[in-house]
């Protein structure tokens, strides 16, 4: 079986329970399903560091099981936006560049013990209640639907007043936020970086949804940081909260 991204051989190998094909090559690494949350991140780590080249492909990358082509993976809920993971729709695998996997390994375990910090079950596609969907539609249809009478949310209703379990850590240089709000919105959050008067300003959800979360490393979380998150309603109308000083020492 060849690499996808570079078309070397692969080596069969088990790790942490999990069979894998890893290139020796680029590095890359090949998951059967749901595999790759099973791993730990120091064997992240470990393949990650077993490669003798960077290399990056462009061309159509081919599944090493059964030469389905490939499709990245956009989740705003499960894979971080600096991250590109490729799924097969014939096994259901998932191949992963090095970089990549660790990235994705180090969010997966910062949001891992967000919900721990917060006791909110694990999300799990296979296990909805049909019950428990149909009440959680019937209760954001009823707030949508008062909300969507106020003509402005500017006017009636401040960010703040929007946002809930606002949740902010650090994992080495990464910078995790997460929040529920009331009803479906996108978002977006604006850092400021007080030493430098620099500007980032990064997409949270850029789909309607009640729960927004974002990790990213642009910014230096060893400087002073002040943030304001930017709501948008699918009208474009737009409410933002006030500029605050981010404090990992307490909740914000």
């Amino acid at each position: 079986m060849v690499c996808p991204n570079c078309s070397e051989k692969m080596n069969l190998d088990v790790m942490d329970g999990q069979t894998i094909l890893h290139c020796p090559n680029c590095g890359g690494t090949f998951f059967e399903e749901n595999g790759i949350n099973r791993i730990s991140f120091a064997t992240a780590q470990r393949l990650a560091d077993e490669k003798k080249v960077y290399e990056i492909s462009t061309s159509d990358k081919l599944c090493p099981k059964d030469q389905t082509i490939l499709a990245p993976i956009r989740s705003e809920e499960s894979v971080p936006p600096d991250v590109t993971l490729f799924g097969c729709s014939t096994c259901h695998g998932l191949f992963a560049y090095p970089n990549d996997l660790v990235i994705f390994k180090k969010a997966q375990a910062v949001k891992i013990d967000y919900f721990k910090i917060w006791s909110i079950p694990l999300p799990s596609i296979k296990s909805i209640a049909v019950l428990s969907v149909f009440l959680f539609v019937s209760l954001v249809s009823l707030i949508t639907y008062l909300y969507w009478q106020k003509q402005n949310i500017s006017s009636y209703i401040q960010a703040q007043d929007l946002i809930k379990n606002l949740y902010l850590t650090t994992s080495n240089r990464y910078l995790f936020i997460s929040f529920k709000t009331l009803i479906p919105l996108r978002s977006r959050i604006i850092f400021t970086v007080t030493s430098t008067n620099e500007t980032v300003n990064k997409v949270v959800s850029g789909e309607l949804t009640t729960f927004h979360q974002l990790t990213t490393a642009d910014v230096n979380i060893e400087d002073e940081i002040y943030y304001q998150i930017v709501l948008r309603d699918e009208k474009g109308r737009e409410t933002r909260t006030e500029m605050k000083r981010i404090d990992f020492t307490k909740s914000q």
